[in-house]
């Protein structure tokens, strides 16, 4: 089986992206959890279906923590995984250039855009769903307007073995990943169709999301300061419109 795997960007980031990192563990530590708790059950398979109904994401029956439980839920190891291989090559460098508070901000409120989207727009469907992958589609859209010029370095596998590595540019490799959701939640107009299994109308709205964000920061000058200047704000990063005139004034005091 041939597929593809990004692996690595050419944008190194200035400072460890310790939320990213806490939020990769958090969901992999909720996912051994579920795990061993369900392997403790009489029925594993019923457990499964009703821990998935009362803590994932149903359409027709929803309840507010599922909207952020759902989050940190995973169908399997593959799903898990994929997931947060994706967190950790876009997330790193969204929470360099905006900041820890930045990042959260555009995760989770991404995620849960694209969550009332979906539940608005598919009432009836009884299948609850799960996983981090709209919060990741939010970071992804930023990515894609943030760094779109960046390099990012792919590897076509068969099976686990890599056959052959290129470069491509960020903004290709995204619209690879994630373009084929956007493209069936605004032809679909954020109904659900099919019988694939993936909420892709998170995704795309995330998506979405996360490109609007991205705007936002370039015309803030998010990027001006992230490329001239040597740090950023802290919790902000690169946010605020003031960090070159402190790193001005830092200058002059020594």
């Amino acid at each position: 089986m041939f597929w593809l795997l990004p692996w690595d960007d050419e944008n190194h980031v200035k400072k460890h992206a310790w939320t990213v990192y806490a939020m990769i563990a958090a969901n992999v530590v909720v996912f051994v959890l579920v795990v061993m708790r369900l392997m403790d059950a009489d029925d594993a398979s019923n457990a499964a279906l009703a821990f998935g109904r009362e803590y994932g994401l149903l359409a027709d029956d929803w309840r507010w923590h599922q909207f952020m439980t759902a989050n940190f839920l995973h169908g399997g190891v593959e799903h898990l995984v994929g997931n947060m291989m994706f967190l950790l090559l876009f997330g790193d460098n969204i929470e360099d250039a905006l900041g820890p508070i930045g990042f959260l901000l555009i995760y989770f409120l991404g995620g849960l855009a694209g969550d009332i989207v979906y539940v608005h727009n598919n009432v009836g469907s009884d299948v609850p769903t799960v996983g981090a992958s709209g919060c990741i589609s939010a970071i992804a859209g930023a990515y894609c307007v943030l760094f779109y010029d960046r390099t990012i370095t792919v590897r076509i596998m068969f099976i686990v073995v890599p056959i052959l590595t290129f470069g491509a540019a960020a903004v290709v490799v995204v619209l690879l990943w994630f373009g084929l959701d956007l493209w069936l939640t605004l032809s679909g107009a954020g109904q659900l169709t099919g019988e694939g299994g993936v909420n892709y109308v998170s995704h795309g709205v995330g998506f979405i999301f996360g490109v609007l964000c991205g705007v936002i920061a370039r015309v803030h000058g998010v990027m001006r300061r992230y490329e001239r200047l040597p740090e950023g704000g802290g919790w902000l990063g690169y946010w605020p419109h003031d960090l070159e005139r402190r790193h001005r004034r830092a200058r002059f005091r020594k």
